[in-house]
């Protein structure tokens, strides 16, 4: 998936939890920080030298799951909300590649791979994707006044925004 797919599915998510949005669109880009290729032939591939490899790891969620709930218990509620913002955006990161023909490792080696194989990144099924977390989005907005780091913005906005795509999609 691109960023810009990942950026709007994190978007979609911290609406849907009622989350900081800012936080979960870092997080759903965040996985690919190791975007290179990885080390040269004749090394193999394997969790530490190449794209979605250790940043694809679903333990790495896991254990932000975690530090949220051991912050919450210390009274950093503030804190916990944002990085439990941050690692809906990265799950929804991983559940997105979990489309893509190489998938995602979920032992502690590059392969085996978890992966639907639905999608290939850039073609007709991201289009797909993109179409339906929009859709998606602009409903969860309808309910509700979208808040992008405390600032909300009145219904006029949302249905200034309807409209527009109403008319693009004519």
């Amino acid at each position: 998936m691109t960023a810009g797919t990942h950026i709007l599915a994190g978007i979609l998510v911290a609406t849907l939890l009622k989350l900081p949005v800012l936080p979960a669109a870092v997080g759903s880009i965040f996985p690919d920080i190791d975007v290179g290729k990885g080390l040269p032939p004749p090394y193999k591939r394997n969790l530490l030298n190449s794209h979605r490899g250790i940043t694809h790891h679903p333990v790495i969620p896991l254990c932000l799951l975690l530090l949220v709930f051991f912050l919450r218990m210390k009274g950093f509620y503030g804190v916990s909300v944002y990085l439990l913002s941050f690692t809906v955006g990265y799950i929804s990161h991983l559940l997105l590649d979990v489309l893509n023909p190489l998938g995602i490792p979920y032992k502690f080696s590059y392969y085996p791979r978890l992966t639907l194989k639905l999608m290939k990144t850039g073609k007709l099924g991201e289009i797909f994707v993109i179409l339906l977390l929009i859709s998606t989005l602009l409903a969860a907005v309808s309910v509700e006044d979208f808040q992008i780091l405390g600032f909300s913005f009145d219904g006029k906005l949302v249905h200034l925004i309807k409209n527009l795509v109403e008319e693009v999609c004519r």
